[in-house]
């Protein structure tokens, strides 16, 4: 199970604060056991849904070599980083973080996902690498997720409450995080336990260890693909394995509590076991999806062209071309796409505006200020989850940069200043709005 150590609490800002979170006092934080020791105490039902699980992530593995689900890969990355920032209350459009993704800019909500974003599109090629560490892998990871609070924490975290003292859960004292962490991945290395147990035990103890200052459940929920996919379940795409855990959240944090409580990981190993299992269904289901997508897209660009063609024939050429690759290049401008198809900034302009004309490609004159950006709007939907915002974003106003390249990022308040064109260099928790 673990065990507990008391840690001594003594708040660092006492001025304008209300005075029940200017108490200092004594709590207990909670060390967990070693997963290399960890037996879990499997049943027959539980057994199959593991191999049910397994079973399904390897058919839509081996379906990523064929070409509707091979070319959806990128959908798929972007469906999972959607929904795992969505788990902790970012909701920016799908179309909002492809934009900001492609021109590194844009609100911050949107930015915040667009980070994730890239961190799962590296883990999947990471993981390929039977040199790299999955466990110090995710470290590295998270500086792109949470930039501001880049690295393994050298300060008390805790959920819930203000202070430790009125804490949920109190993570374990800092000093032990890189020796817990070194124990989550000598378990991972010794493959004791088959893939999807694995992964939703390293994935729960990680976010037990809680070793960062911000973005552990984004971080803990990469761990899972790239587990996935070193041990070879899901080696060739990422499952969107959080956009099933997304649909019963609360279940989720209900089962990572149990861990806590050392209920031996039965609980978040059923939890995570459906999630693969669900995450590999959608997948299939949004390559059908994408694929009479395409169709429709190229239905009506055909019948644009030939409205404005003398002849009444339809010539396939670059427009064509740039609704077979979507999938994989949801955002485009002009310089990209004659780079891409080797073709005249001219003639990728036309293709692109005659697929804006036939409302395949939407025109975003605002994302930035240099350049008009065309957005596969009604692709990037499909990746939304049913019940969240799929209308368009107000006016995306260039506020924050997707990297933020600041030495002094991990001790200043690091907030973007738009009119200044950097970020703030005051201390982390001053006082004052910026203007």
């Amino acid at each position: 199970m673990g065990s507990y150590v008391t840690q001594q609490w003594t708040p660092r800002v006492t001025d304008g604060v209300p005075r029940r979170f200017t108490r200092a006092g004594s709590y207990r934080a909670f060390v967990p056991d070693s997963l290399l020791d960890l037996d879990v105490p499997l049943d027959a039902h539980l057994d199959a849904l593991l191999e049910e699980a397994e079973s399904r992530a390897r058919e839509a593995a081996d379906l990523a070599a064929h070409t509707g689900l091979g070319q959806i890969g990128d959908l798929l990355v972007r469906s999972e980083a959607a929904a795992s920032s969505l788990i902790e209350g970012y909701e920016p459009t799908p179309r909002a973080v492809a934009v900001a993704d492609f021109v590194a800019r844009g609100r911050e909500s949107a930015v915040t996902v667009a980070r994730t974003l890239q961190a799962v599109r590296s883990s999947v090629e990471r993981a390929q690498d039977p040199e790299v560490s999955l466990v110090w892998d995710v470290v590295e990871l998270q500086r792109l997720i949470a930039p501001r609070h880049a690295g393994v924490r050298t300060e008390p975290v805790w959920i819930g409450g203000r202070t430790p003292l009125e804490a949920h859960y109190n993570a374990p004292p800092h000093d032990q995080v890189p020796r817990l962490l070194d124990d989550v991945d000598a378990y991972l290395s010794s493959r004791r336990h088959r893939p999807v147990l694995a992964a939703a035990l390293a994935h729960a103890q990680l976010e037990t260890i809680h070793p960062f200052a911000d973005g552990n459940g984004r971080a803990g929920r990469v761990l899972i693909g790239t587990v996935l996919a070193r041990y070879g379940v899901a080696p060739q795409i990422t499952l969107p394995v959080s956009t099933a855990l997304f649909r019963d959240r609360e279940r989720y944090y209900t089962a990572l509590d149990t861990y806590r409580q050392g209920d031996q990981g039965l609980a978040i190993v059923r939890v995570i076991a459906e999630a693969v299992t669900a995450a590999a269904a959608d997948a299939l289901r949004l390559s059908g999806r994408v694929t009479q997508w395409q169709q429709r897209q190229t239905e009506a660009l055909d019948a644009y062209l030939r409205d404005r063609s003398s002849t009444g024939r339809v010539r396939r050429g670059v427009a064509h071309r740039v609704v077979t690759d979507l999938p994989t290049h949801p955002v485009l401008d002009a310089a990209t796409t004659a780079g891409r198809y080797e073709v005249t900034a001219v003639a990728a302009r036309n293709a692109l505006d005659a697929l804006a004309a036939a409302g395949v490609l939407r025109p975003d004159r605002k994302a930035d200020r240099t350049r008009t950006v065309y957005v596969a709007t009604e692709l990037l939907d499909l990746v939304a989850e049913p019940g969240t915002a799929t209308d368009p974003d107000p006016a995306s106003a260039v506020d924050v940069p997707v990297t933020v390249v600041d030495p002094t990022a991990e001790t200043s308040c690091g907030a973007w200043l738009p009119r200044a064109g950097r970020a703030c260099r005051l201390p982390r928790g001053h006082r004052g709005q910026h203007r």
